[in-house]
């Protein structure tokens, strides 16, 4: 049974060689979420969600 205190792994991004899309990855180890093939730890992003205000890459 889960315990409320249990610390979860930090939430990253990495790219899927097999679906070919950024995911965001929530287990430890690495496994897309899509297809549950194991992720390159090495290609881990930390994920940060964008704030108000902050220009996205898509802006012009």
């Amino acid at each position: 049974m889960a315990n409320d205190t249990t610390e979860h792994p930090p939430m990253r991004t990495g790219d899927c060689p097999y679906c070919e899309r950024t995911v965001l990855v929530y287990e430890d180890p690495p496994r897309c979420p899509l297809c549950a093939c194991p992720l390159d730890e090495a290609t881990m992003q930390p994920f940060v969600l964008p704030t108000e205000g902050e220009p996205r890459g898509d802006d012009r």
